[in-house]
């Protein structure tokens, strides 16, 4: 009898941010697997529910869509459940019903408690109860980086043996194009810029890169921040400064050009579940200075720069090292490389596939 795997179709109705292409790309690569027959069509089915959007449906062809009459809570935690009731149903990440029997769901990181201060108010207290009543009542619970494994351990009392850990894949945007005149349109120079690029949230630490910016002492260089400014998110108020642009929110296109033609891409965070900007980078073949925080030496292993993302001060001495020494940047470049190809969508999805059949 063929088995039906369920998924939650959130990530369809919402703009478009790491959680929602790491759902999006498992999809698609799962249809692809139909297709191809790395997933037995006669042995297996997958329905995606959506809830009720007005956002453009992408066409698969072997997925069936199951498109439902209501959209936020009341679709999450009651309609949700209804619809796939008797069967597993996998949540991309963790906006997900509490009670589904048979639920597997990829938490990403533990932020909402570990780091509180960046998110309203509201945010935090729903997610902090969702977390804990997933950890208690899912069937499995994946995660990205033995870091965020430990962290909803300390959080949320999650069973350790329960979870499991899989990396993401970052390879997306080699799949597209550059996008020609993304450095006209922001007023940049090739080779003349460090790029920043992540959703505009405190715990990014864009106010710590201004100011190791300023430090460098290179006025020849501007430094580049491309992210879209969230609602959940408390925003601070980072230095403003005339050889600072702020792109705001950039397409993938555009973020590969800006990517290769950066003289470095930097990640300050202080608090990261895995990291996906600076592999995306790495891609690209941009040398990467990051924080040694959290999941990031564990993500980027040696292929990065580590910073200490509490100094201004050594957060521009590591840019200053990929300034000063082209030698050492083209090595980064290669190492870079050579690490992110280990993190691909097809690897992620096939990972999770093989662990979701083990609930089916």
């Amino acid at each position: 009898m063929k088995k039906t795997l369920y998924v939650n179709g959130k990530f369809l109705s919402q703009p478009t941010t790491g959680v929602q292409r790491y759902a999006a790309g498992v999809v698609e690569t799962w249809d692809h697997d139909l297709d191809c027959g790395r997933i037995d069509r006669s042995a297996y089915s997958i329905r995606l529910i959506v809830p009720k959007t007005d956002r453009k449906i992408p066409q698969y062809k072997h997925i069936e869509v199951v498109p439902s009459h209501f959209g936020g809570r009341l679709w999450e935690q009651v309609e949700l459940p209804l619809r796939s009731a008797g069967g597993v149903l996998f949540s991309p990440y963790a906006a997900a019903p509490v009670f589904k029997a048979g639920h597997i769901v990829t938490i990403h990181d533990a932020g909402v408690a570990a780091t509180p201060e960046q998110y309203s108010p509201l945010f935090r207290g729903y997610y902090r109860a969702v977390y804990w009543l997933l950890g208690k009542f899912s069937l499995a619970l994946l995660t990205d980086s033995c870091f965020s494994k430990q962290e909803l351990h300390k959080y949320f009392s999650v069973p350790l043996e329960k979870m499991t850990v899989l990396p993401v894949g970052c390879d997306h945007l080699l799949k597209i194009p550059a996008s020609p005149g993304t450095l006209n349109k922001f007023a940049l120079e090739p080779g003349k810029y460090i790029l920043g690029v992540s959703s505009q949230s405190p715990i990014k630490n864009f106010d710590g890169l201004v100011r190791a910016w300023k430090l460098l002492g290179r006025p020849e260089l501007k430094l580049a921040i491309a992210g879209k400014a969230r609602r959940i998110f408390v925003q601070d108020a980072a230095p403003q400064d005339s050889g600072v642009a702020w792109l705001g929110y950039v397409s993938d296109g555009e973020l590969r050009a800006l990517y290769e033609e950066a003289c470095a891409f930097v990640y300050p965070s202080f608090y990261e579940g895995f990291g996906i900007p600076p592999l995306e980078a790495m891609g690209c073949k941009c040398p990467v200075v990051v924080a040694r925080s959290s999941s990031l030496p564990e993500s980027c292993g040696d292929a990065a720069l580590y910073c200490d993302p509490s100094s201004p001060a050594d957060i521009a001495e590591k840019i200053a090292f990929l300034l000063d020494d082209p030698e050492l940047a083209e090595k980064m470049r290669t190492l870079g490389s050579l690490w992110s190809a280990r993190f691909t969508t097809q690897r992620t999805a096939s990972l999770l596939w093989s662990e979701i059949q083990k609930y089916m």
